[in-house]
This record gives C-alpha cells, structure tokens and sequence, in this order.
C-alpha cells in the first residue's frame, strides 16, 4: 500500500441542494482530508451550481449533463474519468458522511478489495433537523446512542449502522470476525481502487433505472476479476436523510431481466470508455 496515494470522494447528485450543503461541509472537516472532492450531477440544476459558488476550495469539482432520465451510472463513469486520484469513495447525495468516514475508508483500503459500508436512516424528525441544521452531523452521531429510542419513534431503519467503533477496537475486530465475513455493495457507501474499475470499464451505462446497476452489477463483475468485497461497516458511518423511495416492483422487474442479458459479460460495452478520451469534462 503505497502511502502517497491520493483519494478523491465522488458524490452522486440530483437536485437535494440541503443535503449537498451538508456533505460538502462534512468533506471539508474530515479528520482526513480527500485530495479531490467531485460532485457529478445526473442534470443540469441551477441551484446546485450556486450552491458550489460559495465554496471556495480547489478540490471541489463540478461535473453535469443534461437532465433526460436516470443516468446515475453514466455520471459516475465521468467522475472516475475526471479524477486523478488512486483511491475513490462513492457516496449519494443524500447521504451525509460521519468526520471521519474518509479516514477509515483510506486506511482500510488493500490492494483487490473494495470496502463495503452501509448507512442509518433516521426518519422524516430527525432528517428535517438535520436539513435545517437545527441539529448538526456531528451532535447527531455523538449523541446517537442516548437519542436511541426518539429515533426509533421516528421510524429509524438499520439503527445499528450508526454505532461507531474505531477499526481497532475490540468489539470491531469481534462482529467483523463473527459476523461480516461476507460483505455486499451499496451504491451510498464504498470504495475501490481506480485501476480495477478501469478493468471492468466502470459502471454499465445500459442500467437506466435504480436498484442493482450501480452496486449488484459492480461487484459481480469485480469479483470476477478477484476483487474480494470487505466491510468497513461501523467504521466509516453516515446517515441518510429522509425522502421517499422511488422504487417499485415494475423497476425491480426490468431491471433484474437487464441483468439476466449481463450474466458472463464482465467489461461492460457501454461504460467507462466513453469518457476516458474526452478532451473535455462539461
């Protein structure tokens, strides 16, 4: 592990200007600082734009396209393009990172793996404070176990993936050892080395609608190439803010016969590629 390599953050955007404000100012104050911060719009929004403005922080790169459907994976594959960094973190828009979420993703990071983390998804009360700020990321997780039965009157979803437990920690080592010996992709929350994506050419850009194209797909066709799925769950933490799920059984459908069509296919055709050669990223 080369100790000079950089690490940049891509974070997947449409249209959640609160939350970006959220993210880009829990970026700026990670107890590990990314060389690159990349925020890839699947659109055109105006007020994201402005809100990016007011940043003034070299790191920070903008990257759009126009807004004609979901194209999460065609705007992922731009910002592995644009990125000069050796190590990428992917994080959604909506998900706002603990302050040391970048740390422990670049520390347990190894040669053939990709980390696996997930998120704590607290309901409509606690995610409208968080937006407003009338309650900080930081209180949020530090008072996260005394808040334990208001967040879950307000409905919180994977509670348990909020605890925090430095990766040298015992009680870290134990559920690791004990229980997560085999982790699985969330689009919201990994990270992996910029050479293997370029091995499978990134994410498949015939995924058109959400729920496997940008997670169950990557990780099929990494492990393929011997990239072995490790978690850094309760380590490198975040908390999804509240919004309704887009999701249906008709999506679900398609999108699982798409991926009948992918089985033996492991360089995608449509992905990466497209964008490598761009002279320039708009």
């Amino acid at each position: 592990m080369d100790n000079n390599e950089r690490v940049a953050v891509i974070v997947a955007v449409y249209k959640d200007v609160d939350a970006l404000k959220l993210i880009i100012d829990s970026l700026l104050d990670q107890t590990y600082e990314p060389d690159e911060i990349i925020i890839t719009e699947d659109g055109q929004y105006a007020p994201i734009a402005q809100c990016l403005e007011i940043y003034n922080d070299k790191r920070i790169i903008h990257l759009t396209q126009e807004d004609i459907g979901w194209r999460k994976n065609r705007a992922l594959n731009r910002a592995i393009a644009a990125a000069k960094s050796d190590y990428l973190i992917f994080i959604d828009g909506d998900c706002v990172p603990h302050s040391s979420f970048v740390e422990f993703h670049f520390t347990l990071r190894r040669q053939q793996n990709a980390l696996c983390g997930r998120r704590s998804e607290p309901g409509l009360k606690f995610s409208t404070k968080l937006r407003n700020q009338e309650m900080s990321v930081k209180e949020f997780f530090t008072h996260y176990v005394t808040n334990f039965f208001a967040l879950k009157k307000d409905g919180v979803r994977h509670y348990e993936e909020g605890l925090f437990f430095p990766p040298t920690s015992l009680i870290f080592q134990l559920i690791h050892k004990l229980s997560r010996k085999e982790s699985h992709m969330v689009g919201c929350n990994w990270s992996g080395y910029k050479n293997d994506l370029l091995k499978i050419n990134g994410f498949d850009e015939d995924f058109t609608l959400p729920t496997t194209g940008e997670d169950t797909d990557v990780e099929r066709r990494l492990k393929h190439f011997g990239v072995q799925m490790k978690s850094c769950r309760n380590a490198a933490i975040m908390v999804h803010l509240y919004h309704k799920k887009n999701f249906n059984q008709d999506i679900s459908q398609q999108t699982e016969a798409l991926m009948e069509t992918k089985k033996g296919i492991y360089i995608c055709q449509n992905g990466l590629s497209n964008h490598l050669h761009s002279e320039t990223i708009s």
